[in-house]
């Protein structure tokens, strides 16, 4: 892969924002981990509770922030010069919408009066690790596809993407 210092800023921007949701998604799963585990006594677990809450809603707002950046600017750039990527591209986006979706139902489940109570604590963790191992495959996807199709883009277009991202 040719490493451009424009290839790298922008591939730079692209893994740092993979690797930290990964890792807010790692750290909801040690959480909740905590929690059922019966490490946590009250007032301990709500505190951990309301905290994974906070942490579920600070992740949704930067993947949806995220997930805008790649398909506004990104994937519409990529599919553009490289149409056979369109189909790698439509998966990333179901991928989006799907991972959003169940970060959206983990927000209200765990808002509800049975959750904060302790009940269905393991439900919680499955869709969790379900959730940190969906985001981890996600990223490594677009990793990919970023590293291949960046690579082979002039250096001029990348500047501009770089430039319209940090617009977003």
């Amino acid at each position: 892969m040719e490493h451009t210092k424009e290839n790298s800023e922008l591939l730079d921007v692209v893994h740092h924002e993979h690797d930290h949701l990964c890792r807010l998604f790692d750290d909801i799963g040690e959480t909740f981990e905590k929690i059922t585990s019966g490490e946590l006594e009250e007032p301990r677990r709500g505190e951990a509770l309301e905290t994974a809450q906070e942490d579920l809603q600070m992740a949704l707002e930067e993947m949806l922030h995220h997930f805008n950046q790649e398909e506004e600017v990104f994937f519409v750039e990529i599919e553009a010069q490289f149409p056979e990527y369109a189909k790698d591209i439509a998966r990333l986006v179901d991928g989006h919408e799907l991972i959003c979706d169940r970060t959206r139902w983990l927000n209200r489940q765990l808002k509800l009066p049975d959750v904060a109570q302790g009940e269905r604590p393991e439900e919680i963790l499955k869709v969790i690790k379900q959730m940190c191992k969906l985001v981890h495959n996600h990223a490594v996807n677009e990793n990919r596809l970023f590293d291949n199709a960046l690579a082979r883009m002039p250096a001029d277009q990348r500047e501009r993407m770089r430039e319209e991202i940090s617009k977003l």
